[in-house]
């Protein structure tokens, strides 16, 4: 019996390791590509792959999405500007970029939609039309594509856009040529050159830029030949002009910062404080004298001294009558000769005093003066 399983392990074993040597001779181990959903760097840079193709070849592009960088672009650099930036083309901003090419600059740029307005373009006449819906099986898939400074022809993907050059006559184009338009279009201005090209953002975006011989073709386009230095490009995409916060930070920190601490300080001047309240306080009596002082000086200066005259007048009779009522029983003129005796002063004063019209304020004050040593003397 156990000779029997020894045989029939071994016999077993035989076998597998015959099945593993014809497994060995028959079958290979290759890499499989497959493709992930992008991640969230990918989502974000429409142009990741594009960056990293150019590193990995030995050249540098950087990423910007303020369109002030267009008033003055580096010098040395290949710019390349995509899309959407119609609203931050101004007719100052499109001549100081022109100039920049016509000294030596290379500016790559995406054509907008037909429907959208392109100023860049309309600058050298280059118009925008759609394939109509009978040129559309036509189209092929992919285009034939000699670049300027290309060792060899290449494929790139064929566009729905049509370019048409109507007034400056172009160095190179690439597409299908004649009356139904072109792909590319490549301009000689000045000491530099301008490319305009359909779909070019999608060819060099991340999902595309693997296909056929897009990487190929972007990497001639820049000048990135064997021999030539490593190549700068600055890719412009998703322009915008910075913000008034951002303005104010980059230009005026400073007054922004002091305009915000006199603000703070205003609002906790006027801003209501919570807590236990106050008494307020007892209001000030004010006294009769203060009063009449008051009633005094208004009519003194309305000139109303005639008003005042009287009420003087009749205190002192009244003052006569309590302390000398015999003086105060007698005829005016007597009154008068009476207290001039009395008081030692002029007879002709105390008539005046007492009788007497208040014509001006030396009138009148003389009068009231008069009375009060009157009464002074009872």
């Amino acid at each position: 019996m156990r000779r029997r399983l020894l045989a029939a392990g071994l016999l077993a074993l035989l076998v597998v390791g015959a099945l593993a040597v014809w497994l060995v001779d028959h079958f290979e181990r290759v890499p499989v590509s497959v493709r992930e959903a992008p991640h969230a760097e990918a989502r974000r840079n429409p142009y990741l792959a594009l960056e990293r193709l150019t590193a990995g070849m030995g050249g540098t592009l950087r990423r910007q999405s303020d369109a002030r960088v267009l008033d003055d672009p580096p010098a040395g650099t290949t710019l390349f500007l995509d899309r959407q930036r119609a609203h931050l083309l101004p007719p100052e901003r499109l001549r100081h970029l022109l100039a920049w090419v016509a000294a030596g600059g290379h500016l790559i740029a995406v054509a907008e939609d037909p429907q959208l307005a392109d100023p860049l373009l309309d600058s050298v006449g280059v118009g925008r039309a759609t394939r109509s819906m009978e040129e559309i099986p036509q189209r092929p898939a992919a285009i034939t594509v000699q670049p300027p400074g290309g060792s060899r022809p290449l494929q790139v993907s064929a566009s729905w856009q049509k370019l048409s050059a109507s007034g400056r006559q172009p160095a190179w184009s690439a597409g299908d040529g004649g009356q139904e338009g072109v792909q590319m279009l490549q301009f000689r201005i000045g000491e530099g050159r301008l490319t305009v090209a359909s779909e070019l953002d999608q060819q060099l975006g991340n999902r595309r830029i693997g296909e056929l011989d897009h990487a190929e073709f972007y990497w001639t386009l820049i000048g990135g030949n064997a021999g030539s230095p490593p190549p700068q490009v600055l890719l412009l995409s998703r322009l915008q002009m910075p913000t008034l916060f951002e303005w104010l930070a980059e230009n005026a920190r400073a007054a922004a910062f002091a305009a915000l601490l006199v603000l703070l300080l205003w609002l906790w001047r006027i801003v209501p404080r919570f807590g236990s309240l106050q008494p307020e306080p007892a209001p000030a009596r004010r006294e009769l004298r203060e009063h009449l002082a008051a009633v005094g000086r208004y009519l003194w200066r309305c000139g109303q001294l005639a008003a005042l005259l009287p009420a003087a007048r009749e205190h002192f009779r009244q003052r006569l009558g309590q302390r000398r009522p015999a003086i105060a029983a007698r005829t005016p003129a007597a009154q008068v000769s009476q207290l001039a005796a009395l008081s030692a002063l002029p007879a002709a004063r105390i008539a005046a005093a007492l009788a007497g019209p208040a014509d001006g304020p030396h009138a009148f004050t003389d009068a009231l003066r008069t009375l009060q040593e009157l009464e002074r003397v009872l």
